[in-house]
C-alpha cells in the first residue's frame, strides 16, 4: 500500500475553526500533516502526523527545524497560514525542491515597499506611495504626496498600526508613535522588516478582497469578497462573499488580480489581494498575500457559498494540481466580528440565545475569552475582536441584515 504524502504547515491559522477546516481539508485530500510552530497545537492532534518546535521568528533556526521535519516525515510541500510564515515557507520550498512561491516573490508579498514598487510601472493600480525610514523621509512624503494619507509598516499585517495622515498632523509625533508600535518586541511579525514604514494616499470607495490560486502562472479567481472596516485603524468587521459588486468593477477587479500576481511573481500558492473600487469604477491595489485569507473567508465563506475547497486545493497545489475551480454551490456567506467598544476585560455575553435565533445563523465563535485584557487599535487590532457570527442565505442583502441583526444582539460585557 502507498504511503500518504506529507505537507509540512508553517504554524496555522489562529482560531480552533479556522485551523480545524485546514487540517480535515488535508486529510481529505489524502494528505498527512507535519507541523512546523512554536508549540503543539492542543486541538486536533490526531490530525497532525508529526511535529517540531520551532520559533518561526527567527528564520535560520526555523528552516533547519523545517529540514529535519522533512527528512524525518518525507514531506513534498510547504504552506504558510500567515503572514509571518510565507518567507519561511518559500525558503524550505527552494531548499527542499518543493513547488511553492519563489523567495524574490515571497518578499514582494510581505514587504509592502517593494509590493508597490514591483507594480511602479502600473501607477493606474496603485496608490502614491512613499519609503520611510526616517522622520524627514516621512515629511518628505507628505511635502510630495499631500495629506490625507496612511503611514503603515512596511512589514505588518491585520491592519495593525496603520495611522491616519491629515494635512495638519504632527508628524513628529506622529512617527514616534509609528516606531514604538511597530517594535518587534511589540509583535514578532514587525521583525523581518523592522523600521519601514510606506506612506501612501488614503483610497476612498469601498474595500474588497479577492481569493484565488496561481497553478503555474496561471492565476484561478475563486472569488470577491465586500468587506466593511472601520475607520481610523481599518479593522475589519464584516465580510460577505460573493461580492455585490456590478459586472464592470468585477471585471476591473479581475484585471488588477491578474496584473498584481504577474508582477509580483506569485506561483504555486493561493493569495489573499485586498483592494480598493474607487468611485469611478476603476479598482486599486492595497496589498497582497501569498497565503490564504483568514477571518474565515477561505475556511468557511468561499466553500460555503461556491463548493470550491479552498483549504484542499492549497495542499494539491504541492503536489502540481490544478485546483477544483467547480462552483457546486450557489448561495451567500458572511462573517461579523463583534468589536468590544471599549478596553477592559471580557465577561462574556448578554444576549446570546437571541443571536442564535436569527435566522440564518450557523456559527457563534468566541475569539476573546474569560478573563481576556481587551486592547484597542492601534495598539492591537485582534484582540478587540471578541466573537464572530457567521450566516449563510440565498441573497446577499438577507445575509447582511442577519449579520447586523445578530450583532447587535450580542452584548459583551466588559469589566
Amino acid at each position: 500500500m502507498a504511503t500518504q504524502p506529507t505537507v509540512i504547515y508553517v504554524g496555522t491559522r489562529r482560531g480552533p475553526h479556522e485551523a480545524n477546516r485546514a487540517l480535515m481539508a488535508a486529510r481529505d485530500a489524502g494528505y498527512r500533516v507535519a507541523l512546523l510552530g512554536s508549540k503543539a497545537p492542543g486541538i486536533q492532534d490526531d490530525l497532525i502526523h508529526d511535529f517540531e518546535k520551532a520559533n518561526l521568528s527567527n528564520r535560520a533556526d526555523a528552516l533547519e527545524a523545517a529540514l529535519r521535519l522533512a527528512g524525518r516525515t518525507g514531506a513534498s510541500g510547504a504552506l504558510a497560514w500567515t503572514d509571518g510564515g510565507v518567507e519561511l515557507a518559500a525558503a524550505i520550498s527552494e531548499k527542499c525542491g518543493w513547488r511553492g512561491v519563489p523567495v524574490e516573490a515571497a518578499h514582494r508579498a510581505r514587504n509592502k515597499h517593494s509590493m508597490r514598487q514591483a507594480l511602479a510601472g502600473r501607477p493606474d493600480l496603485i496608490p502614491q506611495f512613499r519609503h520611510v525610514t526616517s522622520l524627514e523621509q516621512l515629511l518628505a512624503a507628505r511635502a510630495e504626496i499631500g495629506a490625507p494619507a496612511v503611514l503603515k509598516p512596511a512589514g505588518g499585517s491585520g491592519s495593525r498600526s496603520i495611522l491616519q495622515v491629515e494635512p495638519d498632523t504632527d508628524l513628529t509625533a506622529l512617527y514616534a508613535q509609528a516606531t514604538a508600535l511597530t517594535l518587534p518586541s511589540v509583535a514578532s511579525i514587525f521583525a523581518d522588516y523592522p523600521g519601514e514604514f510606506v506612506y501612501e494616499e488614503r483610497l476612498g470607495g469601498t474595500e474588497h478582497s479577492v481569493e484565488g490560486f496561481v497553478h503555474d502562472g496561471r492565476t484561478y479567481i475563486a472569488g470577491i469578497t465586500d468587506k466593511q472596516v472601520t475607520f481610523p485603524y481599518y479593522v475589519e468587521y464584516q465580510e460577505i462573499h460573493p461580492s455585490a459588486l456590478p459586472s464592470a468593477a468585477v471585471d476591473a477587479v479581475h484585471a488588477l488580480t491578474v496584473e498584481v500576481t504577474r508582477a509580483i511573481g506569485l506561483d504555486w500558492c493561493g493569495f489573499h489581494l485586498e483592494c480598493r473600487v474607487l468611485p469611478d469604477g476603476t479598482a486599486k491595489l492595497l496589498e497582497i498575500a501569498a497565503r490564504p485569507g483568514g477571518g474565515f473567508i477561505t475556511s468557511h465563506l468561499v466553500p460555503g457559498s461556491t463548493g470550491i475547497p479552498f483549504h484542499g486545493n492549497l495542499v494539491r497545489l504541492t503536489a502540481g494540481e490544478v485546483p477544483d475551480m467547480e462552483h457546486r454551490h450557489s448561495a451567500h456567506f458572511g462573517a461579523r466580528s463583534i468589536l468590544s467598544p471599549t478596553e477592559g476585560v471580557f465577561q462574556g455575553f448578554d444576549g446570546l440565545d437571541d443571536v442564535l435565533r436569527v435566522g440564518g445563523v450557523e456559527h457563534f465563535v468566541f475569539g476573546a475569552g474569560t478573563g481576556d485584557q481587551i486592547v484597542l487599535p492601534p495598539g492591537d487590532a485582534g484582540s478587540c475582536e471578541l466573537a464572530s457570527v457567521l450566516v449563510r442565505a440565498a441573497e446577499f442583502q438577507d445575509v447582511e441584515a442577519a449579520l447586523e441583526r445578530a450583532a447587535a444582539l450580542a452584548r459583551p460585557r466588559i469589566g
